[in-house]
């Protein structure tokens, strides 16, 4: 709630001014300790000195009791003061015995707990530093939510979004209101905001959680920095319920699940590394309201990525792998054990004809599991330019003046119907309502369905992308037409950035995972009411 320290005499003052400006909202208003407000964590070489006795004598003062639990509609609250775990203190010892006990008298009721700090930010043996619970604190801590089947714990502290699971428990680190952490700017592929890295707006948020019946849902509203002017009225509405989801499934082109190692530097982390990992790529598909997401199938198999694909998955997102030809028979395995999460596996041929995969297309025994599409890996040697002087590029997705070798091929090689879907691209320069349309009726007439590959990249890979008012109106014209086609779906490609290397490109959201104007256009029409 404050910036001084509890040390401070401007702690008094600061906690005076902070209750003033909540008195608009103070009617069932609670709180939560953070270091600004009792200390410190203990823990060598922090900035700030350490939780003591009279630090949360004097926050008590202002906030009252600094752990505490409450009902609600059936649902039961904890809140805990996070310093405390690994003081070693009469308090602490206080707090885990009445944290021991709150627990086993509500068994009956679903638990959501709140906690400064979060307990832990990548994966829950990473060592301690500034940003998480120490040991023994954290584990004890995480084996006593699991033993009670707590369902979440909301974190704040690091002033970056962080999504984690153990089990079907549920762990979020909620962005910030009002300045992002420096150090975390790490973590993007282009330079820092504004104030090096502490101004980034785009990431300046509140956030809501609907508890329902079964489960809950978190909603994150961007502010981007928006203030009210001193003496300005709160508004009194809450924001509309999230609408319908958007029916596309976007490209994860960028590296999303891997983490990697902060660099050491003070005043948070002087003498140890930590890791971390953009956890943005999530918080923005939900704020967009999209669900479906197409990556690699290496990225399934692969004990990093995969742990993160059923992470996202029990957050609601479902997957579309590709691979180039026919996936062998342990990945094969691997997508029927995962059918759950999988909406398509998509078969990538290099030839109109289907040559190169024909084969292993009619002895390729699916079984039961997820549904096969078809798409073609396209290069500049299938169309030589010969007035040029270089051509050397690639792209995704049948030519639309392809599909009648397609076609053909397809009924060769494929007479029991193993694929049920065919990956056409259309590129910037291409009318989208005509070809959309066009397709729409190829797949009723072929008995299939179509995915179209919306593509914001230019076809010559070396020119850039970058007018955002050109692929923000074809998102925006692209999903006013997705419900008058009965057999195609959409795909984006892409979602972030591509700012360097072939075929630059904006998408919808830029390299700080902020949002562009295409991705913006999304999130609001997923926000607007239903109906």
């Amino acid at each position: 709630m404050v910036h001084p320290l509890p040390a401070l005499p401007s702690y008094g003052p600061a906690a005076e001014e902070a209750l003033s400006i909540l008195d608009p909202i103070a009617n069932g208003l609670r709180f939560v300790p953070g270091n600004h407000d009792v200390g410190d964590k203990p823990m060598p070489a922090t900035p700030a000195g350490p939780v003591e006795d009279a630090s949360v004598e004097l926050y008590g003062k202002y906030f009252g009791p600094s752990y505490y639990s409450f009902n609600h509609q059936g649902v039961h609250f904890i809140t805990v003061n996070a310093s405390l775990f690994n003081s070693q203190s009469v308090l602490e010892h206080d707090q885990r015995q009445w944290l021991e006990k709150d627990l086993s008298e509500n068994t009956a009721h679903r638990t959501i707990l709140f906690s400064h700090y979060p307990p832990f930010i990548d994966h829950k043996s990473e060592p301690s530093h500034y940003d998480n619970y120490g040991d023994p604190g954290r584990s004890w801590l995480l084996g006593l939510l699991e033993r009670h089947n707590v369902e979440a714990v909301f974190s704040g502290h690091v002033h970056q979004f962080f999504y984690n699971r153990i089990a079907h428990m549920k762990l979020y680190c909620l962005p910030p209101t009002s300045f992002t952490r420096q150090d975390y700017s790490e973590l993007y592929g282009i330079g820092p905001a504004d104030q090096y890295g502490r101004n980034d707006e785009g990431k300046f948020s509140y956030a809501l959680i609907d508890v329902f019946e079964h489960g809950h849902r978190l909603r994150v509203y961007p502010t981007e920095g928006r203030c009210l002017e001193k003496g300005s009225e709160i508004a009194s509405d809450m924001p509309p319920d999230s609408g319908t989801p958007n029916p596309v499934t976007v490209h994860l082109r960028h590296g999303w699940a891997r983490s990697m190692d902060m660099p050491y530097n003070g005043p948070m982390e002087e003498f140890s590394r930590k890791r971390a990992r953009n956890d943005y790529s999530l918080l923005r598909l939900w704020q967009m309201g999209i669900s479906r997401i197409r990556t690699p199938l290496s990225d399934l198999i692969d004990e990093e990525y995969g742990a993160r694909v059923r992470d996202f998955h029990a957050s609601g997102c479902s997957f579309t792998f590709f691979c180039a030809g026919v996936p062998n028979n342990d990945a094969w395995q691997q997508c029927s054990d995962n059918a759950h999460l999988i909406d398509a596996v998509e078969l990538v041929s290099c030839a109109a004809d289907l040559s190169d995969i024909g084969d292993a297309i009619r002895h390729f025994n699916p079984g039961t599991g997820p549904e096969l599409h078809l798409g073609k890996f396209h290069s500049s040697a299938d169309e030589p330019k010969h007035d040029t002087a270089f051509a050397h590029s690639v792209s995704f997705g049948f030519k639309w003046d392809e599909r009648d070798v397609m076609l053909r091929a397809l009924k060769q090689i494929d007479p029991g119907g193993k694929i049920t879907a065919i990956v056409f691209q259309i590129n910037l320069e291409d009318d989208l309502a005509t070809r959309l349309s066009d397709m729409d009726t190829l797949a009723q007439d072929a008995g299939l369905k179509v995915v179209a590959n919306i593509r914001f990249a230019d076809v010559n890979p070396a020119i850039a992308s970058f007018d955002d008012e050109i692929i923000a109106t074809r998102v925006a014209q692209a999903i006013e037409l997705e419900p008058t086609f009965a057999h195609t779906s959409l795909q984006f490609d892409t979602f972030a950035d591509i700012d360097r290397g072939y075929h630059p490109r904006h998408g919808l959201i830029d390299g700080r995972y902020n949002f562009r104007a295409a991705g913006r256009i999304l999130m609001e029409r997923f926000n607007r009411t239903q109906g």
